[in-house]
């Protein structure tokens, strides 16, 4: 691995690692360095690192894109909170507020994000809206597997591999891409962030630092979650002495506002709520009880070779724990001992590829390690878990693990077939990616998501209608116009916590009287009812409320295992 103007790699790296940062106020920027938004990214030829990047980034689109191409998977319904995030966008250019005018228990960052598509809605469907969202989301999960190549591309071909790699095909981040969800928008202003503070794994100066403390500060308003890499990289600016001051100052500062801007204007219009949906609600919620060997097996990958039971199997397909995460199912099955045993042989190997390294860690080494086991510690140890939360450990984990290849592949030491070595591990590395990707692809294909233009032609266009899981409103573009007497719930477990003050259909809100009651309001006001397969987890059901339920509606239609079951009010 060579440095730039022919410096060898690892004494460039030793040189400027004393001082611990990179680009000092007046020394020209490197050679090749491009001022974008003050990111400065670098332009190489396509070559070794280079390629390695174009190549795993073509297939990371490619990959997530046959999921789009799938049939249903455009339009149709496969998961809870893309309704309710783009719904909550929509209602946000009819003018409606979060925590003041609806129940929301996340930051606000992402109804920003989705204006453009909740526009769409207005001009086109709700339908053809939710299709815009998807593929936006694709393109943002995509768009980090060249941001995490970049920053790592320093370290040699092998590192960069490993880390696009990663990242190309990790399980659930494939997952999470398929659909509106908070971890791909959270992991590319966070990686955003990464490569404005770090240059060739040394700290950037205090300018690059102030764009760095923005991308994460909004970052923060997708997901509170980017508080960790936040933290981490506030440590990193104490820790580094030189111009430990000026790089305070710009990281702060433009961390607060990259937080508060986007955030104020929705939690001054509604404070008590605001704090209490997103901060006390969400930190006291209860779910389904899923074993910590399964969130290891998400966490580790393993889930592409998992079935539904939990057991090995490499030909499981479409009936894969990766199949189930691919339509939003979380198997509650104990895989046992095997997802520890490969956490342990993932650590050990991680450990030992930054031991074996004779120089000491750059302060990129330190970032994303910190980053990954506190992003990993969220993950296993929330109350609640769901398929998509470990899509935030992804980019750390392939980092800290092409990391850990690089110090191997540019070790002092070894034999001079070391370039050869490493061009064979990189090979093989790939190889193996493939052959995940693979899995991946054949198991998607089999895959199908309902939809619901049938049972959306049955609600007339200017019907109030409740239902549990927004989602197949939004398939249906039969989501209801914001209006007095219509209940306007977009997140039904959100306004279950709210109401019953935290506690969640799992943990007893049936015994809320005050949420019980509140839900047969809106009940009794709806002129149909749509009711998913999951609407007892969401709605706090009582013998009482369900026989006044069978009382006054009636269904319409068979129901439906994908899209569960329309309700019409009797009369």
């Amino acid at each position: 691995m060579t440095g730039e103007r022919g410096i060898p790699g690892d004494v460039a790296d030793a040189r400027d690692l004393r001082s611990g940062v990179a680009d000092r106020p007046g020394t020209a920027p490197r050679r090749g360095a491009a001022g974008t938004a003050g990111l400065w990214l670098p332009r190489h030829r396509l070559t070794g690192p280079g390629l390695a990047i174009a190549v795993t980034t073509a297939l990371a689109l490619a990959a997530r894109l046959f999921t789009l191409s799938r049939p249903g998977f455009l339009t149709g319904v496969s998961e809870y909170d893309d309704g309710v995030y783009l719904g909550a966008a929509i209602r946000l250019t009819q003018g409606g507020l979060p925590y003041r005018d609806f129940a929301f228990l996340q930051p606000p960052g992402i109804l920003l994000l989705m204006t453009p598509a909740a526009l769409v809605a207005r001009a086109a469907t709700t339908a053809t809206a939710m299709a815009c969202a998807r593929v936006l989301t694709v393109l943002a999960s995509t768009a980090c597997v060249p941001l995490a190549g970049n920053l790592i591309r320093y370290r040699g071909t092998l590192a960069t591999v490993v880390a696009c790699g990663i990242l190309a095909f990790y399980p659930d981040d494939v997952a999470a891409a398929h659909t509106l969800l908070l971890e791909p928008w959270m992991n590319v202003f966070c990686l955003l962030a990464a490569n404005a503070a770090f240059s060739r794994g040394r700290l950037a100066r205090p300018a690059r630092l102030g764009w760095a403390g923005a991308a994460l500060g909004f970052a923060g308003a997708v997901k509170f979650w980017a508080a960790a890499p936040a933290a981490v990289l506030l440590v990193i600016c104490l820790v580094v002495t030189e111009q430990r001051a000026r790089r305070m100052r710009a990281y702060l500062a433009a961390l607060a506002a990259g937080f508060l801007v986007p955030v104020a204007p929705f939690a001054l219009a509604a404070p008590a709520a605001f704090i209490r949906s997103t901060l006390v609600d969400q930190a006291s919620r209860v779910g389904s009880v899923v074993p910590l060997s399964l969130r290891l097996a998400h966490l580790t990958g393993l889930i592409d070779v998992l079935n539904a039971d939990g057991r090995l199997s490499l030909i499981a397909g479409a009936h894969s724990l990766f199949a189930g995460s691919m339509i939003a199912s979380i198997s509650s099955a104990d895989p046992g001992w095997l997802p520890f045993a490969v956490t342990a042989i993932l650590a050990a190997a991680i450990a030992a590829g930054y031991a074996w390294n004779r120089r000491r860690l750059s302060c990129l080494d330190w970032f994303t390690l910190a980053t990954a086991v506190l992003a990993s510690a969220l993950t296993v140890g929330y109350s609640a878990f769901f398929y998509h939360y470990p899509a935030f450990v992804a980019p750390w984990l392939a980092l800290a693990a092409g990391g850990a290849a690089g110090c191997l592949g540019g070790a002092a030491g070894w034999p001079g077939g070391a370039r050869r070595a490493g061009r064979i591990a990189a090979g093989a590395f790939a190889a193996v990616v493939a052959g995940a990707a693979v899995l991946q692809v054949n198991t998607v294909a089999a895959l199908s998501v309902p939809g619901t233009a049938a049972a959306g032609r049955v609600i007339p266009e200017r019907a109030c209608v409740v239902t549990d899981e927004t989602s197949l409103l939004m398939s249906a573009s039969r989501l209801p116009a914001a209006r007095p007497g219509c209940p306007d719930i977009l997140d039904s477990l959100a306004t279950t916590l709210v109401l019953s003050h935290g506690v969640s259909v799992q943990a007893g809100a049936a015994h809320s009287a005050r949420a019980v009651t509140a839900w047969q309001s809106f009940l009794s006001r709806a002129d149909y009812v749509w009711l998913s397969d999951g609407n007892a987890r969401r709605i706090p059901w009582t013998p009482g409320l369900r026989d006044w339920f069978r009382e006054n509606f009636r269904p319409v239609g068979p129901a439906d295992p994908g899209i569960g079951q329309l309700f019409a009010r009797v009369g």
